[in-house]
């Protein structure tokens, strides 16, 4: 009898324990969902992004009843998110909430992890709020939606002089976390008004697209052109004033000659004295640096032993200069030191 008894009660514990067991994991599995953080890789072309992502290698599925929280920024291909939803056996996650997740304060700032370059901007992408690949002082710069840009001392376009903070790939190039702008075009706010020289006009009259200081400006009929100071003609200076758009051309409302074609700038006379220009690179050796130049149509004779300083932008076409050397006696300058110019 006591033998039947001890079986009941060990038989009753079994039970007991068993019953809490599966209790307690049930209650461990009740938000039977999977989560993980990581970066978004790629998105549906499609509106309210349903569809499948890339989050991290992993495939996410979208659908209109996935709920997505851009509080602390919006969804673009680089932006770090918060994935949950079902995990599928093939590894792929249908989402149920997808957030973005805010950027650690002082996480840009990370000179353990950082690199900063400094550079004019010569090319930019046509896309939203400039995410693709820029060309900044001759190296490519990555920008995601993670980029962080700052425009406080003027806006993101060509020409504009920019600090890059970001991660050197391999290759030379820039995965971009930071972008400040820390001058204007030129002139102004930067937005609305530059000055350059003309280095190209349509082939049928002044109505059409200019090419000044590396930029085009778009004109029209309604474009008031003032000629007091000079005709309008390939490397005469001029005030632009107009519209900038978002690829970083003007439409022009009025462009002002101020330095007539091949007056250049310059203090130089006689040869053997000293000489000093001011003005736009027009032409460079077909490799490297050392060579001739073109400055404000004077010729430059770059040497091995010529100072170039280009703490303000890459020296490129179209990027204005200061030049310091021996005047020679055909008019040439044998250049001492060659400085880009802050657009400042």
């Amino acid at each position: 009898m006591k033998s039947s008894l001890s079986k009941f009660a060990a038989l009753i514990g079994l039970i007991i324990t068993l019953s809490f067991g599966s209790t307690a994991f049930a209650s461990d599995h009740d938000d039977d969902q999977f989560k993980f953080t990581g970066v978004i890789e790629s998105l549906p072309n499609t509106a309210g992004f349903i569809g499948d992502w890339r989050v991290s290698g992993r495939t996410i599925h979208v659908t209109s009843a996935t709920r997505l929280e851009q509080e602390d920024g919006r969804v673009a291909v680089g932006v770090t998110v918060k994935v949950e939803g079902a995990l599928r056996s093939d590894n792929s996650v249908d989402a149920t909430e997808i957030e973005v997740k805010a950027q650690a304060e002082g996480d840009d700032d990370d000179d353990d992890a950082q690199s900063t370059f400094k550079g004019t901007i010569e090319i930019l992408p046509g896309a939203p709020g400039f995410i693709g690949d820029w060309r900044v002082g001759g190296r490519t710069i990555h920008v995601t939606g993670a980029t962080k840009i700052e425009t406080e001392f003027g806006p993101v376009a060509v020409g504009a002089f920019v600090e890059i903070k970001g991660t050197i790939r391999p290759d030379g190039s820039i995965d971009a976390t930071k972008i400040e702008t820390k001058s204007n075009v030129a002139g102004g706010d930067g937005r609305d008004e530059f000055k350059g020289m003309i280095e190209s006009l349509p082939a049928g009259g002044l109505v059409g697209d200019w090419k000044v200081k590396g930029r085009t400006v778009h004109v029209t009929a309604a474009t008031v052109i003032d000629q007091e100071h000079g005709r309008i003609a390939v490397g005469a200076v001029v005030e632009v004033s107009g519209t900038l758009r978002t690829d970083g051309s003007l439409d022009a409302t009025r462009i002002e000659v101020r330095t007539a074609s091949g007056s250049g700038s310059s203090d130089d006379s006689t040869e053997g004295s000293p000489a000093t220009i001011k003005g736009v690179i027009q032409g460079l050796p077909a490799s490297g640096l050392i060579g001739d130049w073109t400055v404000a149509g004077r010729l430059v004779h770059v040497v091995s032993s010529t100072k170039l300083k280009s703490e303000h932008g890459a020296f490129a076409l179209g990027v204005t200069i200061k030049v310091k050397g021996m005047q020679m006696a055909d008019g040439s300058v044998v250049a001492t030191k060659v400085s880009v110019r802050d657009s400042n």
